[in-house]
């Protein structure tokens, strides 16, 4: 069989190759005939040559056409037709108020609020609102205090809302109203009379009358009457001995004060000078035994303090007949004479001696 070179074999241009077309292979020493889409799908599969150089960039291509806009999509179902496709009876309203739920139960009742208790508080000129404390409420009480801001509650004052408006102006003058009605002639005083608790009586003409109030006794005075110690049974005094001087206080006589329960305490044996801007006269009177011994005797006031308000020496004639002893002094009061009220003493020097019908006055002059 004569041999023939591929150079030398016909060349068939592209254009003249068409789908009936058939191509002859040999494959392991045996001629195959394929159809040309066979062949064309067999060259892609196995025949690839080196792998060429990289081409150059190709230029953009010119943008296509927008393509046509689509048709719109057909309505779909709603929620009502969709259960009705599905078995639904009943009215699209019926559904509706098929979707609500049932009602849920009661909830606990929530905490009652708390009100602020507000006061107007001065600022210079300005008048402001201060929270001083909450009421009305449960659970747990708010702390917080201050005063009412243009935002909530502040804590300084001069960041506190002014509540107090500005001066109006001044309104016009109001129409002068009508003259009224004559009014009832006025009843006159016909006497004036002073009672003896020294309130006044107004008479009137119309035999109508008023009493004042008894107006307060600023003076008066009591006298205390010792009951103990008589001519019979004198009180007995030793040499040389202060003591105080007794009294029962048996007869009382007094016309006190307003306000005055008494001017003697006997248990206490002290004279109650309790007004600490008064002036007061106090009186001590007494008898002394007979003797036949001239002496001395001391009667003194004190206030339990070292300020003493009176004391005095009296002599004793020693003549053997009864003396009247009466010392008489005026006391002002203060502070200590009104808290501890006033201790009446008498002294002995040289000799004892006895007194009986002791007797002291006490009467407030200022």
């Amino acid at each position: 069989m004569a041999e023939t070179k591929l150079n030398d074999l016909p060349v068939t241009s592209l254009t003249d190759f068409t789908d009936n077309d058939r191509f002859i292979i040999t494959d392991d020493g045996r001629a195959r005939q394929l159809p040309r889409s066979t062949f064309q799908t067999w060259l892609l599969a196995n025949v690839r040559g080196e792998k060429g150089e990289q081409g150059f960039t190709g230029r953009d291509g010119i943008d296509g056409k927008d393509g046509k806009n689509g048709l719109d999509g057909k309505d779909g179902l709603d929620a009502y037709q969709i259960a009705v496709s599905l078995g639904y009876v009943g009215t699209k309203a019926q559904w509706n108020a098929s979707l609500k739920g049932a009602t849920g139960a009661k909830g606990a009742d929530g905490f009652n609020g708390w009100t602020p208790q507000l006061k107007t508080t001065n600022r210079n000129t300005d008048v402001v609102l201060e929270i001083t404390d909450w009421v009305g409420g449960t659970g747990t009480k708010p702390t917080v205090l201050g005063y009412i801001g243009e935002t909530g509650i502040v804590t300084n004052i001069n960041n506190a809302m002014n509540i107090r408006g500005t001066k109006g102006d001044k309104g016009d003058i109001g129409l002068t109203g009508e003259t009224g009605a004559n009014g009832v002639d006025g009843k006159t005083v016909a006497s004036i009379v002073f009672n003896a608790d020294l309130s006044a009586t107004v008479n009137y003409t119309d035999s109508t009358s008023v009493t004042s109030n008894t107006p307060p006794v600023q003076y008066g005075w009591g006298t205390y009457k010792d009951g103990q110690y008589t001519d019979v049974s004198p009180f007995n005094i030793a040499i040389a001995t202060q003591t105080v001087v007794p009294n029962t206080a048996a007869i009382k006589i007094e016309h006190l004060p307003t306000g005055y329960p008494s001017f003697y305490n006997p248990t206490l044996q002290k004279y109650l000078l309790t007004d600490s801007d008064g002036f007061y006269n106090v009186r001590v009177k007494f008898k002394v035994v007979a003797s036949n011994q001239p002496s001395t005797i001391n009667v003194s006031m004190s206030k339990a303090t070292t300020d003493t308000p009176f004391s005095e020496d009296r002599t004793l004639r020693g003549d053997s007949k009864i003396q009247d002893m009466n010392f008489n002094t005026v006391v002002y009061g203060d502070e200590a004479l009104a808290t501890n009220g006033l201790t009446i003493y008498v002294k002995t020097y040289d000799r004892a001696i006895s007194i009986y019908n002791i007797e002291v006055t006490v009467a407030k002059l200022i």
